[in-house]
């Protein structure tokens, strides 16, 4: 549990800054979600460098405390400080100034958030070497991060409050109130957890980054699984804002506020049902391995994606709710393994090179998963725009706009989601592989 809360700030700063930066800064203070997108994509890009090079330092980082827990704690108090200072742009401010303001912040936050989030990461795939420990371990975390769907929705709602003179006075007050937290939620992490691995460690001969990189690359269990993560970031997020289009405009034919009031019902019920089928998901992993598992629920996605397409009825909405309890499992299941998973190639990787280097896997992993959700979010435009559908037109679109919406929407993640399942079909350390890894490297370490 004190590993898993440390999941909450770190999900502040990934999905968090994306949910609140469009309302904020487009809603609220116009700047064009053209621009917001450009600072998000030159801040993956920043990244890019900050990731590899927080987990190659943190690999060789030599400290009394440990090579992660002391990173953890520096970048906890650093994103405290760089969090609220998003929200602090001046109201009067726009253009040019308003974008570099942004563009600052945002670049010294994620600078700071890459020395928390680096390392925590790590911090999981080392914890424990058993597999099914692993399982059950980022179960717990799994849970915990469900916590965030019931907070971030809720941050531009509560700063519209009428207690605040403004919509930017709320966010600034939510802004150092969220900033607490992120040093609040990581003390048990660093209090009570234990790195493994530090003592072995800090014997091991000190790797290059670039040397270091060159060896991640090389390394084919990993590119497999980053494969599998990028087929399932895109087929989920690429076209998952459609569904609030499909809402709107097909299930309750333009009215909008029906139409978002019932996406937030089924987003409740999709989060509730992920939290009930975490522990599930864990149970079978152990009985039946993680690799047949994650395998089901990459073809439960497939299912549910397109079951989309009709459960997303005009005359029964409250069908979709079927589409979230088939999709909720098969994604919340499919993060529950997937870390596990990267442990495992940790464990490929010392038994190959004889070294742990768990900050490089995290921060390459990390890195490219960030990149491609930002490539997404610019892609998502573009594909609303292909369809024909254009918001200014209301209730009276182009015949058959909506139905090329509802098709993407249903047929792409699983389109995607399939891209997945081949590489998890061809994926080489299957679950008695990784058994017998384990025993291997126990019995060479002594």
């Amino acid at each position: 549990m004190s590993f898993a809360l440390g999941t909450l700030p770190f999900n502040f700063g990934g999905a968090g800054i994306t949910q609140i930066t469009f309302p904020i800064y487009n809603l609220t203070l116009g700047m064009s979600p053209t621009l917001i997108g450009i600072v998000m994509a030159i801040v993956r890009l920043w990244d890019g460098f900050t990731d590899p090079l927080m987990g190659s330092y943190s690999d060789n980082c030599r400290h009394r405390w440990g090579r992660r827990r002391p990173f953890i704690a520096l970048g906890a108090i650093l994103c405290a400080i760089t969090f609220p200072l998003i929200w602090l742009v001046p109201s009067g401010w726009g253009g040019g100034m308003a974008f570099t303001y942004f563009l600052v912040t945002m670049l010294l936050f994620y600078t700071a958030f890459t020395i928390y989030g680096v390392p925590y990461l790590t911090l999981g795939y080392e914890i424990t070497p058993d597999p099914n420990e692993r399982v059950r371990l980022h179960a717990v975390r799994a849970v915990v991060s469900k916590l965030t769907f019931f907070i971030l929705p809720w941050v531009f709602a509560v700063a519209q409050w009428p207690i605040f003179e403004s919509t930017m006075e709320g966010m600034r007050t939510l802004g150092f109130v969220i900033g607490g937290l992120f040093v609040l939620l990581a003390v048990p992490t660093v209090l009570f957890t234990r790195e493994r691995m530090a003592k072995r460690a800090a014997v091991q001969q000190k790797i290059p980054l670039v040397q270091g990189l060159k060896l991640t690359f090389r390394n084919r269990p990993f590119l497999y699984l980053v494969g599998i993560v990028l087929g399932m970031l895109v087929g989920t997020n690429l076209v998952s804002y459609l569904g609030i289009y499909v809402n709107s405009y097909h299930v309750f034919d333009g009215d909008t506020a029906a139409g978002a009031a019932m996406h937030a019902k089924a987003q409740m019920v999709y989060a509730v049902a992920g939290m009930i089928a975490v522990p599930i998901i864990a149970r079978l992993a152990m009985r039946f391995g993680k690799l047949t598992v994650i395998r089901w629920c990459i073809g439960c996605g497939i299912v549910a994606s397109v079951s989309q397409f009709w459960l997303f009825s005009n005359a029964h909405p409250q069908l979709q709710y079927l589409s979230m309890l088939m999709l909720s499992p098969s994604i919340s299941g499919f993060w529950v393994l997937i870390d596990p998973m990267k442990a495992d190639t940790a464990d490929y990787d010392e038994l190959t090179s004889g070294a742990r280097r768990e900050g490089t896997y995290a921060a390459v992993a990390n890195w490219m998963e960030k990149t491609i959700l930002t490539g997404t979010m610019l892609l998502s435009g573009v594909v609303l725009d292909l369809s024909g559908f254009d918001a200014k037109l209301g209730t009276e679109q182009p015949e058959g706009a909506m139905f090329v919406v509802r098709l993407t929407f249903a047929t792409v993640p699983a389109i995607l989601l399939l891209v997945s399942l081949v590489l998890a079909l061809r994926y080489p350390l299957k679950d008695d592989r990784v058994s017998g890894m384990r025993a291997e490297l126990e019995a060479r370490r002594g």
